[in-house]
Order: C-alpha cells, then structure tokens, then sequence
C-alpha cells in the first residue's frame, strides 16, 4: 500500500507539475505579447476612427473638406504593416483575432496589402484633388477591410 500511494503522490505531483508548466507557459506566452496586443487595437481604432472621419466628410458631407488629407495619410501609415502587428502567438482569446490569421498566413498578408493598397490609392485620389473617385475609392478601402475582417476577425 505504501509503495501504491508513493507512485500515486508521484503521479500526482508530475501532472500538477505538468500543468503549472503549461499555465506558466500561457502566462509569459501573454505577457510577451500583450504589449503587441494593446498596441495592435489602438491601431485598429485609429485606423477606425479615420475611417468614420473619412466616411463623415466623403460621405455625409461634414465640412471638414481641409482634414481629408490628413486622415488618408493616417490611413496609409496605420495599414503600412498590418501583417506585423499580429506575431505568431498572439491570439489570445479577448482579441478579436481569429486563428484563421495563423492557418492561412499567406492569404491574410495579401488581403492586408489589399487594404494598405487601397488606402494609398484614396490618399493618391486626395492629394489631386479628384472628388469624383474619393466615393469610389473610399468604398474599395472599405471593401478591402471588410474582406479581412470577414475571414480573419471574430465577430
């Protein structure tokens, strides 16, 4: 019975072992990327906001005509490098990243550089002054969004 309970507490110990490695390995796994979390949602607000301030001005016709090239320009440097802000590992379920990045990075890459093409494209519209494609190429921006929110965002 004696040599019974000492493999059982042995037993026992090797998985409480095991499983506080693992949790521990979660925890650092979180704190390395929760620095690259928080700024990968500031990013996606900022690229939000700029979105709706766009929408406002080419859209609904806000009086803020002389802030629409300050807003594409935003656009194209938060859209530059979308594909960096989403290291391996940092998926973490209270983000709205779906796994999906990581099993199908090839595709998720060429829908960001769709977006950051797209936003280059509107800001290009802007900087020459050709109100009749700001429409056209502001829904293409959003278009471009939306595709990659659709495969690779929890809703």
């Amino acid at each position: 019975m004696k040599r019974s309970a000492r493999l059982f507490t042995a037993a026992s110990v090797a998985a409480a072992l095991t499983l506080g490695l693992a949790a521990t390995s979660s925890v650092q796994a979180f704190d390395e990327h929760e620095a690259t979390i928080d700024y990968r949602q500031g990013v996606m607000r900022a690229i939000g906001g700029n979105m709706g301030s766009v929408a406002a001005i080419v859209i609904d016709g806000a009086d803020f005509g002389d802030n629409l090239k300050i807003h594409t320009q935003q656009l194209v440097d938060l859209t530059r490098d979308i594909p960096s802000l989403f290291p391996e590992g940092s998926d973490f379920p209270d983000t709205d990243a779906r796994e999906e990045i990581w099993d199908n990075w090839d595709r998720y890459v060429e829908l960001a550089n769709d977006s950051r093409d797209a936003a280059e494209a509107l800001h290009a519209a802007v900087e020459s002054g050709d109100e009749s494609e700001y429409p056209i190429r502001f829904r293409n921006l959003g278009q471009s969004c939306q595709a990659c929110h659709d495969d690779f965002r929890r809703d």
